[in-house]
């Protein structure tokens, strides 16, 4: 955390973070395969869609910072800087790093069975509670073929790592975690991208993001659609695309308000998430319109420093 808050120890900010990043897990199509909580920071495994990561992050981070500062009455950035991440690239180095991230908390001292933490994946992955972020179905793949003998894998593989620990031994010295080669968000400084804010500026502190006016109007100008019509109660396949392209791009790519679009076009909320649904169905099943929202996102993106814009916290 930038102002050094370790926020995650409210247990009402905590709940709010879970709820948030489920938010941006249904909304951006993410598979959530390990997270937890700490004081000040947290821990992600998961696998993106067809939204990049990055904006996905924007929007978790932003959204968390945007509404902590809002219950606190502060001002400024929340988060340190930009995120730290490393692609998993077999099912070995997945089982480590899952084991990795719901271990943080014995690591940390806080608990010796990592079982009696509440905000982390781990418990959902035993089936002690809902799965209220994991996917579990995707987790168990990787550990057995049958949901209770993957789940007793599972449980077995973690407690194999938490009592391999050495006496006074740090997390990135475990003979489990010697391919990553170090802790720091999985990363070693050599692997780290040049720290950039989301929009690729220098600074953190620079880091911004379309205004709402100024998505509409670059979204009229590449995509060909016009306002009226697209806010008329014409209904021709065309017209509806459109609809949907807007509605896909806005709410799912630029983190926009539904309520403002639904003003917009003189429609109901309901009728918003229902394009919005069919868009990301459509994102998902069928490259042609994948390929459309791609190649108006690219334009839209484009010279984002002529556009009109509005400073956002990190």
């Amino acid at each position: 955390m930038a102002r050094g808050e370790f926020v995650f120890d409210d247990e009402y900010e905590a709940v709010e973070f879970v709820e948030t990043l489920r938010g941006v897990r249904d909304l951006d199509g993410w598979t959530i395969f390990a997270w937890c909580l700490m004081g000040n920071h947290f821990h992600l495994v998961l696998k993106t869609r067809n939204v990049d990561l990055w904006r996905s992050m924007a929007r978790l981070q932003g959204t968390v910072s945007r509404r902590y500062n809002r219950r606190h009455g502060y001002l400024g950035r929340l988060w340190q800087s930009r995120y730290r991440a490393r692609v998993i690239t077999s099912d070995d180095y997945f089982r480590q790093v899952v084991a990795y991230v719901h271990l943080n908390p014995v690591a940390a001292g806080i608990v010796d069975d990592p079982a009696g933490f509440s905000f982390s994946g781990h418990r959902e992955l035993l089936g002690l509670c809902r799965p209220h972020v994991v996917d579990r179905a995707e987790v168990y793949a990787v550990f057995g073929t049958v949901s209770d003998d993957a789940a007793s894998e599972y449980a077995l593989w973690v407690r194999s790592v938490a009592e391999a620990r050495l006496a006074d031994t740090e997390v990135d010295e475990l003979p489990w975690w010697e391919s990553a080669r170090h802790v720091d968000e999985i990363a070693g400084p050599e692997l780290r991208p040049e720290v950039k804010t989301f929009d690729g500026l220098a600074l953190a502190e620079e880091r911004r993001e379309l205004t709402f006016e100024g998505f509409l109007r670059r979204f009229l100008k590449t995509s060909g659609h016009h306002l009226d019509d697209l806010s008329s109660r014409l209904r021709g396949s065309r017209l509806i695309d459109g609809r949907i392209e807007l509605i896909t791009l806005g709410l799912s790519r630029y983190g926009l308000r539904a309520r403002d679009f639904a003003t917009l076009l003189n429609k109901h909320g309901a009728t918003v998430t229902r394009w919005l649904n069919e868009g990301l169905r459509r994102e998902r099943d069928d490259p042609t319109f994948q390929q459309r929202l791609d190649d108006l996102d690219r334009t839209i993106s484009a010279d984002r420093h002529n556009a009109t814009m509005r400073n956002v916290a990190p």
